[in-house]
């Protein structure tokens, strides 16, 4: 999981994320998305709306880390939803979230 958290952060320089639900979201209706990160202590209501969200746009959605470390990760304090903009980038995290499971 470290491997992943690390490798968000590089791609949050490249400039290739979105923080927080109002990005997401914003960025989810724009058609730019392809893949959301949701922090496993998430509150079911934040859950519940970003679920659908990714239902109504089929786009990917994993559970990855706390709050806590999701925001430790990209520089802020916490951090509930994470969106990655570009496919590469949602490709490559995908085989880190599978590296992590394997381990």
């Amino acid at each position: 999981m470290t491997k992943l958290l690390n490798f968000l952060g590089i791609v949050r320089k490249a400039g290739k994320l979105t923080l927080g639900f109002t990005a997401t979201a914003q960025a989810a209706k724009g058609g730019k998305l392809t893949l959301v990160l949701l922090a496993t202590d998430t509150s079911p209501h934040t859950k519940e709306k970003i679920e659908r969200l990714c239902r109504m746009y089929h786009i990917r959605l994993y559970c990855a880390a706390k709050q806590e470390e999701l925001g430790r990760a990209l520089g802020k304090k916490t951090l509930a939803v994470v969106g990655v903009l570009t496919p590469e980038m949602a490709k490559a995290i995908e085989k880190q979230l599978l590296t992590a499971r394997m381990e």
